[in-house]
């Protein structure tokens, strides 16, 4: 028969510790740091070698400082040396904190290393064959099934020294692992290997479960006082395999699994009266189960279940010492589990940064101190804005063929990807059909915004072969702006959510630049800090730049030069002697002579969108130079 007990909870405030121990009426309980102690705080260096004595009388708790006490105990009351507190009553000792509960348990003797609670477990909890976990609220008049159970927390260290099993046949099964995890195309068939790997490897077992919960329901469980009580959903992954000999039910035990997953340790139940020999089973038969986790960020929420009826050679008699040669080969399972999947999953996430970054930026990303790189920071950066143009007009054209109009978008932002990472630039971010790409981090800029000019030459060389990419971009055009000035780079975000961007006035100015491309009808437009690394840096048999204007962006007080970007004379209708008369004619227009611009521009032949923009500026005020004029003209619009 079960009864009240009450028991003792010890957690450590800036660690993970924790301690359950149940008081016997009449038997002191000692609380300090040496091991002898019944309540063994050894962690906490600001608690004494023995440093309190607990003592359950009736329905209270006697607390008092023993004689060599260092310092009092705190409660709610302020410090004391001695008091008494009943069921929910807490104080602090150190760092640790100490509680007083009344939980429904069977009694335990002070003097063992394990804890005993009261387990149910309910016949209508089962594992279907998609691998569902069903654990229904057991009913305690109706068919659950009620036991004893001896629980213990296993730590790496607490098996340094232990010996497999059945060593040779065992390392020869983890020698198969790697295989496994690679032929393994989903998470359930990973766990099916699992669980045919550790009954095969672990002779005494009789049923064995891989399960995965999801992160939300670990984060829950952990912020979760009382895990034994916690209604564990189903699992996201659950495959179960159990002997053929084995005609039972096969009954997980929740509060098992919940200590397992919350302490992130392995946990062991054996159940019955262990001293008598008695087998009081969770499962029928069964008579002991551990829980192990599977460590790591890439396996969160991952355990391994293994249950069994009696020991090594048919012995029935089960402790904790004879579980732990097999409890060593499941942890080293679970450890070789967890670095695999990491390094899948660092593979997985290099390949989906390799969309976004180029060898370069990547080699510095995956290197040493990737989380200082990660540090947002202010530097010099040089940003690309890339936009498709004719998209509008391509959606009428094939609104009834919606996947073809996804790949030439797709098409479209491949060639804005592969000019930015080709002069080892990295994508900021995608906006529908337009793209942002930036440079200098990590790697800081050694030719400033060279690097980022040449990419958007080469994207607009690209959108003028559409041949290249079997059509799908025929139709479109691209607009580029780029910018060079400081700004913050790094993984920009909130708490809940981050990516690699850049932060800073000079992104909004690449955005206006592109924006302008429409207005002076050309691809690209660079500011002047970007021209003057052109100037000094590329030679016009490579790429030139055209002083377009002095402009004053809308909604902005301060006047820019902005410049058009352009291959060498032979791969552009603009020749040399066109260029130098244009940008002859813009700084007479800055320096207030018009007239001598309009002579010279009007000596310009062909087509030439810098030019009627210009044109179109002055006639706003009927050519007459403004009053107020300041060498710029202010933009009407974005």
């Amino acid at each position: 028969m079960s009864a009240s007990q009450m028991v003792l909870r010890v957690k450590a405030i800036a660690a993970d510790h924790t301690m359950q121990l149940g008081l016997v009426e009449g038997k002191q309980v000692r609380i300090g740091r040496t091991p002898n102690n019944e309540c063994a705080v050894t962690w906490d260096r600001e608690i004494s070698r023995e440093h309190a004595l607990v003592e359950l009388r009736g329905d209270k708790v006697r607390v008092a400082c023993a004689q060599g006490a260092r310092n009092p105990i705190l409660t709610q009351e302020g410090p004391t040396r001695e008091f008494v507190i009943g069921p929910g009553g807490q104080f602090q000792i150190g760092q640790t904190l100490f509680g007083v509960f009344l939980l429904e348990v069977a009694p335990i003797d002070p003097s063992g290393s394990s804890r005993r609670v009261k387990s149910t477990f309910d016949d209508s909890g089962a594992f279907d064959d998609s691998g569902a976990f069903e654990d229904s609220n057991p009913d305690l008049s109706g068919t659950a099934v009620v036991a004893e159970v001896d629980e213990f927390s296993i730590k790496a260290d607490d098996l340094s020294g232990v010996a497999f099993a059945d060593t040779a046949r065992q390392m020869e099964l983890l020698c198969d692992l790697p295989k496994m995890i690679a032929m393994a195309k989903t998470d359930v068939e990973l766990a099916q290997f699992l669980v045919k790997l550790l009954l095969d490897a672990i002779p005494e077992s009789v049923a064995v479960a891989a399960a995965q919960w999801d992160e939300t329901v670990v984060e829950t469980l952990k912020n979760t006082d009382d895990p034994g009580n916690y209604e564990l959903p189903k699992p996201a992954v659950m495959r179960v395999e159990t002997r053929e000999s084995y005609q039972g039910r096969f009954v997980p035990s929740r509060r098992l699994v919940n200590h397992t997953l919350k302490t992130s340790e392995c946990t062991v139940h054996v159940w019955g009266d262990r001293d008598e020999g008695g087998q009081f089973t969770m499962s029928d038969s069964l008579n002991w189960a551990f829980c192990v986790p599977v460590p790591g960020a890439a396996c969160e929420g991952w355990c391994l279940y293994i249950s069994g009826e009696g020991g090594k050679d048919g012995a029935m008699l089960i402790d904790e010492e004879s579980l732990k040669p097999d409890i060593r080969f499941t942890q080293l399972l679970a450890q070789f589990i967890g670095s695999i999947r990491s390094v899948r999953d660092l593979q997985d996430t290099q390949t989906q940064l390799s969309s976004f970054f180029s060898p370069t930026v990547m080699e510095n990303l995956t290197g040493k101190g990737t989380t200082d790189v990660l540090t947002p920071s202010e530097r010099e950066i040089t940003v690309l804005f890339c936009d498709v143009r004719g998209f509008s007009r391509k959606s009428e054209q094939h609104q009834d063929n919606l996947l073809y109009l996804l790949n030439c978008v797709k098409a479209a932002l491949g060639c804005m990807t592969t000019g930015i990472l080709a002069h080892n630039g990295a994508i900021a971010d995608f906006q529908g059909d337009a793209a942002l790409g930036f440079w200098g981090w990590p790697v800081e800029l050694e030719d400033g915004a060279v690097p980022a000019c040449l990419a958007a030459l080469a994207i607009q060389d690209e959108f003028n072969h559409p041949e290249r990419h079997d059509g799908l971009i025929d139709g479109f055009s691209v607009g580029l702006g780029v910018a060079h000035g400081r700004a913050v780079s790094g993984q920009i975000g909130t708490s809940q959510q981050a990516k690699i961007g850049v932060f800073g006035p000079v992104v909004n100015q690449g955005a206006r630049l592109e924006t302008m491309t429409k207005q002076f009808g050309v691809s690209i437009i660079v500011d002047e800090a970007s021209a003057e690394f052109v100037r000094k840096h590329i030679p016009p048999d490579k790429a030139r730049v055209r002083k377009l204007a002095r402009v004053r962006p809308k909604g902005m007080e301060v006047a820019i030069t902005v410049n058009q970007m352009l291959p060498p004379a032979d791969q552009s209708e603009i020749s040399a002697e066109h260029l130098a008369t244009f940008e002859k004619a813009v700084d007479s227009i800055v320096a207030g002579n018009w007239g001598e611009a309009t002579t010279l521009l009007n000596s310009l032949q062909g087509d030439d969108g810098p030019k009627d923009f210009l044109f179109r500026q002055m006639a706003r005020t009927d050519n007459a130079v403004p009053s107020d004029w300041d060498g710029a003209f202010s933009m009407t619009e974005k």
